[in-house]
């Protein structure tokens, strides 16, 4: 059996000080790689061109949910600072399987896995 669970986040920001797109980055960018840097898979999603407004999306992958929502618990903590939290929303979702399975070689030639 294979214990997989993925754990994905949105946090939308409102960052009232930032007069343009450099100060927001300063910003978004601490805070991807403090994401980064606890291991999620981290990147800006949405509002790119605007100032003042940002929606970050981060991923992890673990072998249990109760470490999962931990691990999530901690990264929402990394969201203080010099902005306003407007919203933020999490799932883990279970891929677990009752059986391993495996590629074979032809399944490796279509993904191209040569």
């Amino acid at each position: 059996m294979i214990d997989l669970y993925i754990g994905v986040a949105q946090v939308s920001l409102l960052i009232r000080h930032a007069q343009s797109l450099k100060d927001k980055r300063k910003i978004v960018q601490s805070l991807l790689q403090k994401l980064k840097n606890q291991g999620f898979s981290a990147a800006e999603i949405a509002f790119a061109e605007e100032p003042k407004r940002a929606t970050l999306g981060f991923s992890f992958v673990a072998n249990s949910p109760s470490y999962l929502d931990k691990i999530l618990d901690d990264a929402l903590r990394l969201f203080v600072g010099d902005f306003e939290v407007l919203d933020s929303q999490r799932r883990v979702f279970d891929f677990s399987g009752e059986e391993e399975t495996t590629m074979s070689e032809d399944d490796d030639l279509k993904f191209g896995l040569e």
